[in-house]
């Protein structure tokens, strides 16, 4: 993998982890991800006016991936409400870049180096180790926890897709996104009513600002790098995100950094370095 992408995707793994974070330390995460979101509509409505529409060959990706995040971020959301994060995160981060490689190698024709196979394989399982650490998932969040990994393969592969027959890759996320959350916003509004909502987003509204922003930038940077190397590896090097969500949940979520997690934290850097060779 080229060194700037590597860098790039390695950045958008730090941001992805930061805002993660941001809404599961929320006393409620669902507030908290209509804080997140609401931030999204006018940002993203502004780019789509400034940049070129999106090959229409794309069209049909965006219509997919607004629905499967839609159920990415409602699943996600009631995933963090109920538990730690650093217990589900490797859940559901762990088995999507297996998944993914599979699926491009048999479908996509994308060359996957024996180095890049290694790679991937090592990154899945640094992270699910760190799951076997902590508290047991709350019995009902693992329906949630299922359709999180489900719905990150799903939409990998079809922004990825998306992404490259867009032609332009930014313009792609921000009519994802504006149509995205301009559905989920209402959703949740709809569900806590405008008091609860809008006295959330006053209370908390640089942290709300902040994480809208850099989950944007993060995932533009992913879509970016999906057309310049396989899928599979994006996605793999994104997950080591896990690590700057074990050190950010031991600082600043009272959550142990035990050393079986050290351990997995090291078996996933190990799984970085070789997707830097592939």
């Amino acid at each position: 993998m080229d060194a700037f992408v590597f860098v790039v995707v390695l950045s958008a793994a730090l941001m992805h982890a930061i805002w993660n974070s941001i809404i599961q330390k929320s006393k409620n995460s669902f507030l908290e991800s209509f804080n997140f979101g609401i931030w999204k509509i006018p940002l993203t409505l502004c780019l789509v006016f400034i940049l070129p529409i999106p090959d229409k060959s794309s069209w049909p990706f965006i219509a997919c991936s607004v629905c499967v995040h839609f159920i990415y971020t409602y699943t996600l959301v009631y995933s963090y409400n109920n538990n730690d994060l650093t217990k589900v995160y490797p859940i559901f981060r762990g088995a999507p870049p297996l998944i993914v490689l599979i699926f491009s190698y048999l479908f996509l024709n994308e060359f996957i180096s024996s180095i890049g196979w290694l790679a991937v394989v090592i990154t899945s399982i640094g992270i699910l180790s760190i799951s076997l650490t902590g508290k047991k998932i709350d019995v009902k969040s693992m329906f949630s926890v299922t359709l999180v990994a489900v719905s990150i393969v799903a939409y990998s592969i079809i922004d990825g897709l998306g992404a490259r027959a867009s032609l332009n890759s930014l313009s792609y996320l921000s009519w994802v996104f504006l149509i995205h959350w301009s559905l989920y916003t209402p959703f949740i509004l709809n569900r806590y009513g405008w008091e609860a909502c809008i006295s959330h987003t006053k209370n908390n509204l640089i942290s709300g600002m902040f994480a809208s922003l850099i989950s944007f930038i993060g995932y533009s940077l992913i879509l970016w790098a999906m057309t310049k190397v396989p899928i599979a590896y994006v996605v793999a090097l994104r997950e080591t995100s896990i690590i700057f969500v074990g050190i950010i949940g031991w600082l600043f979520l009272s959550e142990k950094l035990s050393k079986i997690k050290i351990l997995s934290i090291i078996i996933i850097a190990l799984g970085a370095v070789l997707l830097r060779l592939s």
